[in-house]
């Protein structure tokens, strides 16, 4: 119930008293379970992780990062508020440290040397966080994209004057993907 009242109404909305009234029990009820709205939130980013599957164990290490990180993306992007939870709390969230654990195992694959294992499996796990978080702020708002500047000063912009219908339509899965190579080969080198 909180991980569907996060996604619908933003995080916020995940109280002690909504968690309740949504499931048809007192708020007493809910204290059962936990000792606070933080502590329901962290539940219920857990809740959200738990779909998140681990890496692949065949090939190599870019197609199983690759393929973790697009599968990841699009289970998360269903999560929304929770995902910006995750971004901080996940070393003290059990579905957190299970997929932080999956990413390790597959650098180790690539690299002895632990602080690069570290920087591997953090950087793509941040990365795909953080693009969750910025196209659910982005799509929230509008897909279709309007910049006064760009008619009005065309000396000014030039170069985005005429890349300009690359822009007015965002394009998240080609954006995610474009980022991932480079993320990936400089990861990888």
């Amino acid at each position: 119930v909180a991980a569907d009242l996060a996604r619908q109404q933003g995080l916020e909305a995940v109280t002690m008293r909504s968690v309740a009234a949504a499931s048809g029990v007192t708020p007493m009820a809910i204290y059962g379970y936990y000792d606070s709205s933080a502590e329901m939130r962290s539940a219920g980013v857990d809740f959200a992780l738990r779909r998140v599957r681990n890496p692949p164990l065949e090939g190599s290490v870019e197609a199983r990062l690759r393929q973790w990180a697009d599968a990841a993306w699009k289970v998360l992007h269903r999560h929304g508020d929770l995902v910006a939870v995750c971004l901080t709390d996940w070393p003290e969230l059990p579905e957190g440290c299970r997929i932080m654990e999956g990413l390790l195992v597959v650098s180790a694959t690539h690299t002895t040397r632990r602080e690069h294992q570290v920087q591997i499996a953090h950087a793509i796990f941040v990365y795909v966080l953080t693009r969750v978080i910025a196209e659910s702020a982005v799509l929230g708002r509008r897909t279709q994209r309007s910049f006064p500047k760009v008619g009005t000063g065309p000396r000014t912009f030039a170069r985005l004057v005429e890349l300009w219908p690359e822009f007015k339509r965002l394009d998240t899965e080609r954006d995610f993907s474009t980022g991932l190579d480079a993320l990936l080969d400089g990861l990888l080198k």
